[in-house]
């Protein structure tokens, strides 16, 4: 998270420690004080990007507090107001306030409101706000389609959000994942299946958030855009009609991401397997890239040229991981040959389980939740253990040195 420097304004000793604790954890620079007065006068010496401020009885405080700078920029202020008061909310907003939170707000909800202040007024971009703020941004790619990437996404999130029933120890191959805010994105914009392996009936899409302008300025607003799944999983999923795709730019896709991570722990996203200009930069923002495949020379043909692109163009930052999912009972190549090939040890591999996979797809019902002791749960286990770093029991200290030594495909 940025250092952006914010003013605290609160007569309430026990608010202000709310407000101080709350903006300090997430990363921000605070001042506090306790009247309007003593904020103007704090703002002439050190000018905020931002001001939190509570008990402003006169709408001229408002005013003040938007100009006390002295610089001539205009401060947000975010006021906040007695909870179910609907009509005082009502009047701030009308004297001037950027923004009002009722108070008994939760600290998610007050990290988003102010992080919205700040990417509408221009502190933040939401560039910047989507690469500190909040969640870990873990995506699903492969560049040849079937292979099975919306699955995997779809199972790494529901295990990342406590929704897979536990796996026994002896048969883990690791520590238990905790369970966390997770949140799904579909950008395969055109074809995206996620709904469907979770089988929602989703009220409204990616393209649709994207259009709103409003909830684009609103995290709060842009949440009620989401579906959320039994396992405890939130879902924005794909447009129900192909050609929004064309709808949602990249500028678009960025304010979602810069909206949606200060509120989650982790957002998966489901790339699919098309190279555009939205999937580029998610590639570049995430924090981990799992890399899908099944083992032909087809697609290690197509992971090998897009590695290149990307080299010669977006070179990643993120932890990259191979998964190797065997979608077929025959083997064209073995695991050891695509390690060979790729110079990377794949995180895991998926086993072939024809009927399991179908019938986990057609039910709406995710494997680690239907069937968690299968060979295919479990492998996928390991891949959501990877993608938040938690190594496998198995894995020796020399097979670790081993592994370091090699250059992955998609390491710089």
């Amino acid at each position: 998270m940025p250092p952006n420097p914010i003013l605290i304004c609160a007569r309430a000793s026990d608010l202000r420690s709310e407000l101080e604790g709350t903006l300090a954890s997430a990363g921000y620079r605070t001042t506090v004080v306790g009247t309007p007065a003593d904020a103007v006068a704090s703002m002439r010496d050190d000018p905020p990007d931002l001001v939190v401020a509570e008990g402003l009885a006169a709408s001229g405080a408002i005013a003040a507090l938007r100009s006390g700078s002295g610089t001539g920029d205009v401060t947000p202020v975010l006021v906040v107001a007695p909870a179910r008061d609907v009509e005082a909310r009502i009047a701030f907003i009308e004297a001037g306030a950027d923004d009002v939170i009722p108070a008994g707000f939760a600290r998610n909800e007050l990290e988003s409101r102010v992080m919205a202040l700040l990417i509408r007024s221009g502190k933040i971009t939401p560039d910047a706000a989507s690469r500190h703020a909040g969640a870990e941004v873990i995506t699903f790619f492969s560049p040849k389609g079937g292979v099975g990437t919306t699955t995997l996404a779809v199972n790494t999130a529901v295990l990342l959000a406590g929704g897979g029933s536990p796996a026994p120890a002896r048969q883990n191959g690791g520590p238990d994942l905790p369970a966390s805010r997770v949140l799904l994105i579909d950008l395969d914009l055109q074809f995206g299946q996620v709904a469907t392996h979770l089988n929602l009936s989703p009220r409204y899409d990616v393209a649709l958030v994207a259009s709103d302008e409003a909830a684009l300025n609103d995290p709060e607003l842009a949440r009620s855009y989401l579906d959320v799944h039994s396992s405890g999983l939130s879902v924005l999923a794909a447009p129900s009609r192909p050609e929004a795709d064309f709808r949602v730019t990249l500028d678009q896709v960025q304010r979602i991401l810069g909206l949606f991570q200060p509120q989650f722990d982790h957002i998966v996203v489901d790339l699919g397997s098309r190279l555009e200009p939205r999937t580029v930069w998610m590639l570049d923002q995430a924090d981990v890239d799992v890399f899908v495949l099944f083992p032909e020379i087809a697609a290690l043909r197509s992971t090998s040229l897009l590695s290149a692109f990307l080299a010669e163009t977006t070179p990643l930052r993120a932890r990259s991981h191979i998964v190797v999912n065997h979608i077929f009972p025959n083997e064209l190549l073995k695991s050891r040959d695509v390690e060979n090939l790729l110079r990377v040890k794949p995180a895991a591999d998926i086993p072939f389980t024809e009927v399991d996979m179908i019938r986990s797809v057609n039910e709406g019902v995710p494997l680690v939740i239907g069937r968690p002791t299968s060979p295919a749960a479990l492998a996928m286990r390991q891949v959501a253990q990877a993608v938040i770093g938690i190594q496998p029991m198995e894995a020796t200290p020399k097979a670790t040195r081993k592994s370091t030594q090699r250059r992955g495909i998609f390491r710089r």
